[in-house]
C-alpha cells in the first residue's frame, strides 16, 4: 500500500501537469485512504478551484479546517476560493482568521 506522501506526490504531479480530472481522482483516493491527511483536502480544493468548481473547493478546504483549525494556510486557501466566487466578506473574514493564527503562532514561538 502506498504511503500518504507517495499518493500525494502522484496527485500533485497530475495537478502540475494540468490533468485536473485525474488529479481530483488521485486526491480523492488519498483522502479515502488517509482521511486525516490535510494536504489531500487542500490539494483537492486547489484542483477544484482551478476547474472553477468553487463550491466543491470550499467544501474540501472546510474539511481541512476540521482536521486542523489552527493552520493559517487553510484559511488563506479558503479566502482565495471565496474571493474567486465573489464572496468578498467571507474572503476577508477567512484572511483575517489566517492572519490571526499566524500572529498567534509567531507570538507563541518567541
Amino acid at each position: 500500500m502506498p504511503t500518504e506522501v507517495e499518493l500525494y506526490d502522484a496527485a500533485l504531479t497530475l495537478f502540475a501537469e494540468n490533468d485536473l480530472e485525474a488529479a481530483v481522482n488521485a486526491f480523492k483516493e488519498l483522502i479515502e485512504t488517509y482521511p486525516e491527511y490535510i494536504d489531500g483536502f487542500l490539494g483537492l480544493g486547489h484542483a477544484y478551484e482551478r476547474m472553477s468548481l468553487y463550491d466543491e473547493a470550499i467544501e474540501a478546504i472546510q474539511k481541512a479546517i476540521e482536521i486542523n483549525p489552527k493552520d493559517p494556510l487553510v484559511y488563506t486557501s479558503l479566502s482565495m476560493c471565496y474571493q474567486r466566487k465573489g464572496m468578498i466578506q467571507e474572503a476577508e473574514d477567512a484572511m483575517a482568521k489566517s492572519q490571526q493564527l499566524q500572529m498567534e503562532a509567531s507570538a507563541s514561538s518567541t
